[in-house]
């Protein structure tokens, strides 16, 4: 369970957004935090307990933190898209100068040579270590923040 101190409602979304309709970055850097215990990963029923002075519009909080999840979901998917893309250029141009390289060794100096199949085996390097590595961490970093779609929420009113 992850517990919330507030005083006021106004304090779950962001100051600067005069609709209200943006959950407070310093509230959603909070939560995110739990993501990486293990007992918030393990347990698909995560309830979040909001302790208030005042009343809470839970719907609209959650609606909220979704919108928030969902930003960062789309943008990791968005980012392992555009590796993806990165990654095939990497590999089109390494084979293509690896190619070039083992064509022209027979033409050119050795030197030249040395420099093309360098460039190659780079790309292809880098191409290997954004799939395997790069793009693992994102996916990794995404499904961390899976658990907060279908958080239960509760509000308990504090009484002084």
């Amino acid at each position: 369970m992850i517990q919330l101190r507030i005083k006021d409602e106004s304090e779950l979304y962001n100051h600067f957004d005069p609709t209200g309709t943006r959950i407070n970055d310093d509230v959603y850097r909070y939560l995110k935090t739990f993501s990486i215990e293990p007992e918030f990963r393990q347990n698909p029923r995560n309830t979040l307990r909001i302790i208030s002075d005042g009343p809470v519009d839970l719907e609209k909080f959650q609606k909220l933190l979704q919108n928030a999840v969902k930003r960062d979901l789309d943008e990791f998917d968005a980012q392992i898209t555009r590796n993806n893309r990165r990654v095939i250029w990497e590999f089109i141009t390494g084979i293509a100068l690896s190619a070039i390289g083992v064509l022209l060794t027979v033409a050119l100096d050795q030197v030249l040579l040395a420099i093309i199949s360098f460039i190659g085996s780079m790309a292809i390097r880098d191409a290997i270590t954004t799939l395997t590595k790069v793009n693992h961490d994102i996916k990794y970093l995404r499904k961390l923040l899976v658990p907060f779609t279908d958080l239960t929420l509760e509000v308990v009113r504090n009484v002084e």
